[in-house]
């Protein structure tokens, strides 16, 4: 654990998707029998109401109503139509509801679509050179920013990230993570995923693996926006990580397994993942 906590650039938050190893969890995926209805029954977790320390608001850093914009940094190395499928399911269909109803500060919100980027053209890449690129972008125009924006970096395959703080990189360290800059006043989170073909540690190019490393971003950066100074436990544990490699199926009645997710701790229900429902209320619009 203390490991987990010196990686990254906030001191004793965990940002970052660990890699496999350094949890000994049973996943449950989505091609595997699943012994739980999400619909209806408990799930699985290894965390339980009440079950994290000291977790709590520190600062009210969260996003209200997220605002989420997929930026390609090069060719994507899986199914494609299937991530942006999955990014507009967890965004609108329920995946985030009880967040806004339990009063965590955030909650369902909108998918604004892809953006192609220019292609990285290097093997490493710093953090502090991703926040370059996303400032350039934003001095062009190519991308726009409000309090409710959050931007997430697909990584194209080959592609290596290292943290400034640690040196730590991507498939030996970790297979995500999420950050904050500052930018004209305004903070503005992101969330790097990069590419696992290839790596172990990451389920080398597991579709489903991914998915639910992608949502377990998601989720932290709205419920942490600037990390430490949102939702975190007593031991620096962000709401994902405390129920981190627990697979489910997700998907609407008729196809359940369609996408992997996994869920996120909250104080009231332990790991928690919204029921499916097929259309997005209006913004600002509790969902019981």
């Amino acid at each position: 654990m203390e490991q987990l906590r010196n990686t990254g650039s906030r001191p004793n938050v965990i940002q970052i998707v660990p890699p496999r190893h350094c949890y000994q969890l049973t996943a449950l995926t989505a091609d595997r029998d699943v012994d739980v209805e999400l619909a209806t029954g408990p799930l699985r977790s290894p965390t339980g109401p009440n079950g994290a320390e000291g977790f709590r608001n520190k600062a009210g850093s969260q996003i209200a109503v997220p605002h989420v914009t997929n930026i390609y940094m090069g060719a994507f190395w899986g199914d494609r139509t299937h991530l942006e499928g999955f990014t507009k399911a967890v965004l609108e269909n329920g995946y985030l509801d009880p967040l806004k109803r339990l009063g965590y500060g955030t909650g369902s919100g909108r998918y604004l679509g892809p953006l192609d980027a220019t292609p990285i053209g290097q093997r490493t890449i710093h953090d502090r050179e991703i926040q370059n690129i996303l400032a350039k972008m934003l001095d062009g125009g190519a991308l726009q920013a409000d309090a409710s924006t959050l931007f997430m970096l697909l990584l194209p395959k080959g592609v290596i990230v290292q943290l400034d703080s640690d040196n730590k990189k991507s498939c030996a360290s970790f297979c995500g993570y999420h950050e904050s800059f500052v930018y004209k006043g305004l903070d503005v989170p992101y969330g790097v995923m990069p590419s696992s073909v290839g790596c172990n540690s990451c389920a080398d190019g597991d579709m489903g693996y991914f998915t639910a490393a992608y949502v377990h971003e998601l989720v932290e950066a709205c419920t942490d926006k600037i990390p430490g100074d949102g939702w975190v436990s007593a031991t620096g544990q962000e709401s994902a990580d405390l129920e981190a490699w627990q697979h489910f199926g997700w998907g609407p009645p008729d196809d359940p397994k369609r996408y992997v997710v996994q869920g996120y701790y909250t104080n009231e229900e332990g790991n928690t993942i919204g029921t499916w429902r097929d259309s997005a209320p209006a913004e600002g619009v509790a969902v019981a």
